[in-house]
């Protein structure tokens, strides 16, 4: 899974309007906000817009370094003097309300939200009946990467098509399916559900069907996946299994034909490829046991900006969030650091559209993704060693034991309804 990395700084931040770093222990501005460290300079010009359209506002706003994947472990150290707003990833959620550091946002923010950005991003910052985030971006996740001069357009709609052109070319499939971020996306896109319910961070219900069977299929959601995970993990030597290493090798000695990735290595598959760079939804896939062709789904990772509710200045932070999190900003966001928007009008923009990279996971969200929520560290490692198995021939040669292992991975996540915590 990827992960978001930052530098926490204790005491470090910027003063609206003030260049220079504040000392351990002295007094803190009226608002504090937290962002990615790669962030800095925008949130800064940010917040002094924000100023600038709310001269009413005449305290300082501190700008603070804390990642989006950091959110949860710096407002757990003591969220009543944590930042009034910070970026945190969706996959946060429940840890972070469960330490009583989100404030909800109004019923009418939220119709206003639903109106403006996309759907998914929105209902990423969605728990029990309330909504706990500001969405400003919806671009994590995966997507297909491809090499133009040996796949086509056409041919990109399609995995069987792809893995024949790569093998025929003598080019690489990389696709670390193996990893439990990857591993169900195929019995996802069959219909495969995963949901998990909580009571602070304690897992007190799972939902999943994937032992149960397709429609119009004799076999499980997860037979359908895991036989099409194999079948691809396996499909020869060409196929490569890793992280982003692997891929580069491959850029590097120029046998790059397709890879499952984010848009974290748009830049680097772009500049090696050139006029061949092409980027789309992932695949179809036509199952080899019933011959249904189904959709393969991504996880959809969103960021959202979250409202202390320890805050002292509840109205200011809300306002604030919003701000941080509205269209301009979020194009600015765009402009200064190349991050996918959640907001519909800003996605649209032809400079947006024209990132392949970004475009294409924003479509990818919109139109076959599941929401990462906060998932039990067990299901990680449950899900992960599933994948592992899924490149083993004994294990998909007979969709029998196939089903076996389904309904063991099955009864594996549903015995998290006990005292899991989320990661």
């Amino acid at each position: 899974m990827k992960k978001i990395l930052s530098a926490i700084v204790c005491g470090a931040f910027i003063a609206s309007g003030v260049v220079g770093f504040a000392a351990c222990g002295e007094s803190q501005p009226e608002l504090t906000v937290w962002g990615p460290s790669a962030q800095q300079v925008s949130l800064q010009k940010m917040i002094e817009q924000f100023k600038a359209e709310n001269p009413d506002i005449t305290y300082d706003i501190a700008v603070g370094v804390c990642g989006e994947g950091d959110g949860y472990s710096m407002m757990s150290n003591d969220p009543q003097s944590g930042a009034d707003v910070f970026a945190f990833a969706n996959d946060q959620l429940v840890n972070l309300y469960s330490i009583g550091a989100l404030s909800p946002l109004s019923p009418s923010t939220v119709t206003a939200l639903k109106q403006s950005d996309n759907a998914t991003a929105v209902e990423s910052g969605k728990l029990g009946d309330n909504y706990y985030g500001y969405p400003y971006a919806a671009d994590n996740g995966f997507f297909l990467y491809y090499n133009k001069d040996i796949i086509s357009d056409e041919d990109a709609k399609d995995i069987d098509k792809i893995l024949d052109a790569c093998e025929k070319a003598g080019k690489d499939f990389i696709f670390e399916g193996g990893n439990s971020w990857y591993a169900l996306s195929l019995a996802y896109g069959a219909g495969g559900k995963y949901e998990v319910t909580y009571e602070g961070t304690k897992v007190v219900k799972v939902e999943t069907n994937l032992d149960q069977k397709a429609p119009d299929s004799d076999y499980s959601y997860g037979v359908l996946g895991g036989y099409e995970l194999g079948y691809i993990l396996q499909k020869g030597a060409f196929v490569k299994t890793g992280d982003d290493t692997i891929i580069d090798n491959s850029l590097t000695a120029g046998t790059f034909g397709a890879c499952i990735r984010g848009t974290w290595k748009g830049d680097a598959i772009k500049t090696a490829l050139g006029d061949d760079y092409g980027a789309t939804v992932l695949p179809q896939w036509t199952s080899e046991l019933d011959g249904n062709t189904y959709d393969w789904y991504s996880f959809a990772g969103c960021k959202l900006y979250g409202v202390n509710a320890y805050s002292k200045h509840p109205e200011d932070a809300h306002k604030l969030a919003a701000f941080l999190s509205g269209a301009k900003m979020q194009e600015k966001r765009f402009d200064d650091n190349g991050i996918g928007p959640s907001n519909l009008t800003v996605a649209a923009m032809p400079k947006v559209q024209q990132n392949l990279a970004v475009a294409t996971m924003m479509k990818q969200i919109a139109e076959a993704s599941v929401i990462q929520t906060s998932m039990p560290q067990s299901y990680w490692d449950e899900v992960g060693a599933f994948g592992e198995a899924m490149k083993s021939l004994d294990t998909t040669a007979d969709p029998a034991i196939l089903q076996e292992r389904i309904v063991q991975l099955v009864e594996a996540l549903k015995a998290e309804v006990k005292t899991e915590t989320t990661e």
